[in-house]
């Protein structure tokens, strides 16, 4: 999934991103939580939701060379909890996030039991990518110190120590190596946001004496570590991974001006920002701040006067655990901030997530209590606490769904953007072995709950296969259509694709292998005849005439692209991906 950036039109384009934090991979399981894994502290911590509880993503032996198992996100349950309510908005659930750090990268620091591990963020990132959500990777610095100062250059504590500067080019490195390898349909990098030093504000090595207007030492490094991991993440990755500077949350300019990566030594502004996005962490409590425009102080100078995307990296509501308290508030969360009204005079926020544990906390009186934060009426069953049945979320209206209708209601509004990608893309990847006249065909197609294929090879227009993937073996040579149709029940997508079986050898071409950026496009020889399209599969073999000729790429928005050959059976020329110019 690709989000534009700025320069390429997201504040001029109408609509907000949603997804929700749905706890780490700690698996702690007390009375205030979950028990999804195991008991992982003494102390509980918060939910973990899973797809797969039962094959948790964790190390679990004393072999240390072990690898880590499938990296479970909770994404599938998610989406598939909201979906059940409404559907369609399921698939708007976009922007998923963790926490990370950095001091124990590339593992966590949850206290978990013996020969536990988490998954590197970028394993985790991949893993939201490969689900068609936008990774919001959380980096805590906080540890990262000398002279009891922040400093990017401190040496982490983990097996094999790391310097923070070291851990931040690899964390752009690899995310700027998944970003390209996840494209959109456009070829467009997908976005990855790195939100560095959430809620810096709250943080006794930035904030010792608690006063946000004054400035200190703390302060000033804090503003130099920050632009230095933004420094670093912009010179090593592409501009589809963007960087996210947070607070709490924040109603004025002067509450984070001292906080702010753009503000000089001098109290002055740099030339720049350092910063993609801004945003806070909001959770509206009685008598706090309950509406946006309490907020509008912050937002009118760092969103929209420097045009910046504004994102809420947590919402729920504070009840200081008193159940009714925390149902009432975020009712009244979700049915005020998920409004097409409230949002559209705030256009710059786009983007929210929300916080969707439970977990134990210190009330305002500093006792230990259960803080329900899931989407109204989540509520939990830790089976009495036991370390192996896992525990699970589910909605006191309805106990076989995981929330009531309130939030799912709200997000179907087409303001909340939702992932191209899940839109039914009928596609496939074709190959011959010319000797025994045989084609392959393999499924690509993109989009969500697919449940039929059906295929016809010979353009007679009816069906000769079901399955997902086909092979058919041709009786004579000539030009063949391959139509493949899909659906999910709803909506019916179809792709015609042609297959070239050749005559005997002594009268057969030759073969090029080409794929483009995007895919789809039309491959021409000397503009009279089409050859096939384009896949991302440059290894994808299309029979051409022999001797010189002209090749031509062809797709709607973008300049054509042309190469040429001279070749002779059984030679084959390899031109590799192309990247096609839009027009």
């Amino acid at each position: 999934m690709h989000i534009p950036t700025v320069k390429e039109g997201l504040l001029e384009t109408e609509g907000c991103y949603i997804g929700a934090y749905m706890g780490g991979n700690q698996g702690s399981n007390n009375a205030m939580c979950v028990n999804y894994y195991m008991k992982a502290q003494g102390n509980p911590y918060e939910t973990q939701i899973l797809d797969h509880p039962n094959e948790y993503g964790e190390r679990k032996s004393d072999n240390l060379t072990e690898e880590l198992k499938e990296t479970d996100t909770g994404i599938e349950t998610f989406r598939a909890g909201v979906e059940a309510i409404n559907s369609g908005s399921g698939e708007k659930q976009l922007l998923f996030s963790r926490y990370y750090d950095l001091l124990y990268y590339p593992d966590n620091n949850y206290g978990k039991i013996p020969y536990t591990e988490s998954p590197a963020p970028y394993v985790w990132v991949e893993k939201v990518l490969e689900q068609g959500g936008v990774p919001v990777l959380i980096l805590y610095p906080w540890g990262l110190q000398k002279n009891g100062l922040l400093d990017l250059t401190a040496m982490n504590s983990y097996s094999t120590p790391m310097s923070g500067t070291d851990i931040m080019k690899e964390v752009a490195v690899k995310c700027d190596a998944l970003s390209k390898k996840y494209p959109d349909s456009n070829g467009k990098p997908a976005t990855i946001l790195i939100c560095f030093g959430l809620e810096c504000n709250a943080q006794l090595i930035v904030n010792p004496t608690n006063n946000d207007t004054v400035d200190n030492e703390n302060k000033k490094a804090w503003r130099n570590m920050f632009r230095s991991a933004y420094t670093i993440v912009n010179a090593n990755a592409n501009p589809s991974v963007q960087v996210v500077w947070a607070g709490n949350v924040a109603q004025l300019k002067e509450d984070r001006i001292y906080y702010w990566p753009g503000t000089a030594d001098n109290g002055t502004q740099l030339s720049q920002d350092y910063v993609d996005w801004v945003g806070m962490t909001w959770y509206p409590w009685k008598k706090g701040p309950t509406n946006l425009d309490d907020l509008s102080g912050f937002y009118n100078y760092y969103a929209k006067n420097r045009t910046h995307p504004m994102i809420f990296m947590e919402t729920s509501a504070d009840g200081n655990g008193i159940p009714a308290d925390e149902l009432e508030l975020k009712k009244n969360q979700v049915t005020y901030l998920y409004n097409r009204n409230t949002l559209a005079k705030y256009p710059n926020i786009k983007g929210i997530i929300w916080f969707n544990v439970i977990k134990g906390e210190d009330n305002t009186n500093n006792a230990l209590v259960t803080k329900n934060f899931l989407i109204p009426d989540g509520n939990w069953n830790n089976q009495n606490e036991s370390t192996i049945k896992p525990g699970f979320i589910y909605s006191k209206i309805n106990q076989k769904l995981m929330m009531s209708s309130l939030y799912p209601d709200a997000v179907s509004d087409s303001y909340f953007l939702g992932s191209s990608s899940t839109d039914l893309s009928a596609d496939f990847d074709l190959s011959v072995d010319y000797n025994s006249m045989t084609v392959t065909c393999t499924d690509t197609s993109t989009g969500i709950g697919i449940q039929s294929w059906s295929w016809d090879v010979d353009g007679d227009n009816i069906p000769e296969y079901y399955t997902q993937n086909i092979v058919h073996q041709y009786s004579s040579a000539g030009q063949y259509p391959i139509t493949l149709i899909i659906s999910n029940g709803q909506q019916t997508e179809t792709l015609t694709q042609y297959c070239t079986i050749p005559s005997p050898v002594s009268e057969r071409g030759c073969f090029i292998h080409i794929s483009s950026v995007p895919t789809k496009a039309e491959i021409w020889i000397d503009n009279t005849e089409k050859v096939g399209v384009t896949s991302n599969n440059m290894m994808l073999k299309h029979l051409v005439p022999g001797g010189g000729h002209i090749v031509t790429l062809r797709k709607d928005g973008y300049k054509p692209w042309t190469g040429s050959y001279y070749l002779k059976w059984p030679q084959i020329r390899f031109f590799g991906r192309v990247i096609l110019e839009p027009l």
